[in-house]
């Protein structure tokens, strides 16, 4: 269970990026930590750790660009997952290899940007994203927590059935996927974002006359966290999907949530239901499901909570809870007990322990209008 959002974090169009002239395949291994793939990849010879994020754009952080010598040679405009537009220095990497030595990527071109909040609780130094790998196929296998990058002579040997085509110029993994009965939405594969579908409110408005979705919550809170901060506090809605189809895949009884960013988002919870390829130049996206059909079923806490200096609060409060609390309510209690000191971080990658102990929780939270107990749980 986690309390405070860090979605995607950069979107911007894909650059290509000189490789070896020869056959190749490398190896980059992966590990989860706080719904984050985190990988190391090679900076000048020193190996560092990095984000895999396939909805941005590769970036380091102004605190590894000092401890590794590189200095800004450029500035470009990007927009961030809340769909800020900033400007950010930019800078090339000499030499960006992979952990096992087999690719090097060349002077590659890197934003450099500042430590957003959360970011120290991953330990890394930036993000390797869909530019530096416009010219290859890249597949992610779950089951082996392996990153597999190989030469795009040849087109992937997964069966075109599976495929799925890009559907914007650019090079990033957007396609179309289908809401039952008819509607169709495009998606970009970003696994940054930590969940299965990201709605976006537009999609939301555009396809609910005609698709199968209710309305099962509405919301007001914190918003997610990009590269250029933290949201404004927004309203959203929480939906119910019958069927979400990816191709032939199915995805039934799924609940998700409205948001702002420029693309309703397919995640990284994807990785839990099948193999992911993607040939970037020939704008192919394939999704090798381990099973055809999928029962979700996700609930979801009737409000949210975050840690700020120590304290646990309300972050976000759904219908059910409306009018008792409100954002920024401070836990006093959990069971009865007085709250302790919670890390940040902790709270983040593991969670809070005596909230995950039981379905339902009797928090004591201290508002305006004075102390009230309040059953956290599941809906």
């Amino acid at each position: 269970m986690k309390y405070t959002c860090l979605t995607g974090t950069v979107i911007a169009l894909c650059m290509a990026v000189p490789l070896f002239a020869q056959q190749y395949k490398a190896t980059i291994p992966y590990r989860i930590v706080g719904e984050k793939m985190v990988i190391e990849m090679k900076v000048n010879g020193n190996a560092r750790p990095f984000i895999f994020d396939t909805g941005g754009r590769t970036a380091l952080t102004t605190k590894a660009c000092q401890a590794l010598q590189i200095t800004a040679t450029d500035s470009m405009k990007v927009t961030d997952v809340n769909n800020v537009e900033s400007y950010y220095k930019t800078t090339r990497i000499e030499n960006l290899t992979t952990p096992d030595d087999v690719i090097n990527f060349k002077n590659t071109p890197s934003l450099i940007i500042n430590e957003v909040k959360g970011w120290e609780c991953f330990g890394v130094d930036g993000i390797i994203g869909s530019d530096l790998f416009a010219s290859t196929i890249v597949s992610i296998d779950s089951q082996t927590k392996n990153i597999i990058v190989t030469s795009a002579e040849k087109p992937s040997t997964a069966s075109l059935r599976k495929m799925l085509n890009f559907t914007k110029e650019g090079g990033m993994p957007i396609v179309n996927v289908q809401i039952a009965p008819v509607s169709n939405i495009t998606v970009l594969f970003d696994t940054g974002s930590p969940s299965l579908l990201s709605l976006i409110e537009s999609d939301f408005e555009r396809i609910k006359p005609e698709a199968s979705m209710e309305v099962v919550s509405e919301g007001y809170g914190e918003g997610s966290i990009g590269v250029a901060g933290q949201a404004e506090k927004a309203s959203s809605y929480r939906v119910h999907i019958p069927l979400l189809s990816v191709g032939a895949t199915k995805f039934r009884n799924l609940t998700t949530h409205t948001d702002k960013h420029p693309y309703t988002l397919l995640g990284v919870k994807l990785l839990q239901y099948g193999k992911v390829t993607i040939d970037y130049p020939r704008g192919r996206f394939y999704f090798e499901a381990f099973q055809p059909d999928n029962e979700i079923n996700n609930q979801c806490n009737n409000f949210d909570l975050t840690v700020k200096d120590g304290d646990l609060y309300v972050s976000t409060v759904w219908s059910s809870t409306k009018g008792k609390i409100e954002v920024g309510d401070k836990v006093i209690k959990i069971n009865g007990k007085p709250t302790k000191k919670y890390d940040f971080c902790e709270s983040i990658l593991n969670g809070i322990p005596e909230l995950k102990e039981k379905k339902q929780t009797k928090l004591t939270i201290e508002t305006a209008s004075g102390i009230k107990n309040i059953i956290y749980k599941k809906e």
